[in-house]
């Protein structure tokens, strides 16, 4: 992508059914209620974010499959032009802090180029992490991008939720937060550590995860497609540090500057970009911690700015 428009599309970011059936979430059964009995009564995979080693998991962009009640050829991704994202926060928590801890992880939107009017997810997680309520007692809490939707969310089972927003008319929603999930860290976290949480498709026979307009026209279904195959990422909890082996062993500082990686996971992805946009933009809820602020003065003039935002990019990109 060109770099001036990921610029511009991160900071535009933080300024800031067929798949859904007959549902409502004010009152009654919330739709992904009736979804989590729908899930059960169909069967259940494993859980691909649990018992991973404390490693990333990536989304599985093969799990992917075209609906059949679409009825046309396959829609291929490469004809979309665009570059819509779905992406879920990576943190990296110091270990003598991270503990106990509630942690908010963000799911954001970036880059959408056709409005939509539901849209459904399967969130999965490793269930070394606990989900923490809300007063209102969901799992899940409603972002920014998503005001003028119907919303509801419920727990599979531990390690599964799913989640589901709706609307009568067709939203243009090019940039901001689809939701929010507060996790509570292990009281036993070690450094070394990954928790690690995003999506994975899901079409259990009865609704497919979505992300489509009313019409489910051709711009619809070719946006969803891309999206599904190549436009979602996940993300993880990281614990800062080496994992403790048996034998004594040499490692780096893991609070060592690295230009970049502004949340402190090691590495420096479009998550550090993200966090450079937001403080640029004055988001008062971005929790930067003194080291990330050293971090993400890429140039070292002592100011966090487009400059840093800029190089950041380039790092990503391989350009530097």
């Amino acid at each position: 992508m060109n770099l001036k428009k990921m610029i511009a599309a991160l900071l535009s970011c933080v300024l800031t059914c067929g798949a859904i059936q007959s549902v409502h979430c004010s009152s009654g059964q919330p739709p992904a209620a009736a979804a989590a009995q729908q899930t059960a009564s169909a069967g259940e995979s494993d859980n691909p974010f649990n018992k991973q080693d404390d490693r990333e998991v990536p989304y599985d962009r093969t799990s992917w499959i075209q609906p059949r009640d679409w009825n046309e050829p396959v829609i291929d991704p490469r004809d979309y032009d665009g570059g819509i994202m779905l992406f879920f926060d990576k943190i990296g928590l110091e270990p003598e802090y991270a503990p106990g801890k509630t942690q908010r992880i963000y799911f954001s939107l970036v880059g959408a180029t056709e409005p939509v009017s539901m849209m459904k997810f399967h969130i999965f997680y490793d269930t070394r992490l606990k989900v923490k309520e809300n007063a209102k007692g969901e799992v899940l809490n409603v972002g920014n991008a998503l005001q003028d939707f119907t919303t509801g969310s419920a727990m599979i089972e531990e390690g599964q939720l799913a989640f589901y927003a709706y609307s009568p008319k067709d939203i243009e929603l090019d940039r901001g937060c689809i939701f929010t999930i507060d996790f509570i860290v292990p009281e036993t976290a070690e450094p070394g550590e990954v928790y690690p949480i995003g999506l994975s498709y899901v079409d259990d026979g009865i609704a497919y995860d979505t992300f489509i307009n009313s019409a489910k026209d051709g711009a619809g279904k070719l946006q969803m497609t891309y999206l599904f195959t190549r436009g979602i990422h996940n993300g993880y909890i990281r614990i800062i540090g080496e994992k403790k082996t048996t034998a004594p062993t040499t490692t780096a500082d893991p609070k060592k500057k690295r230009k970049g990686d502004v949340n402190l996971d090691t590495l420096v992805d479009v998550s550090d970009a993200v966090m450079v946009a937001r403080f640029c933009a004055g988001d008062s809820e971005l929790d930067m911690t003194d080291q990330g602020k050293l971090n993400a003065d890429v140039n070292g003039d002592d100011n966090i700015d487009l400059d840093d935002l800029t190089a950041i990019l380039k790092i990503i990109a391989r350009l530097v």
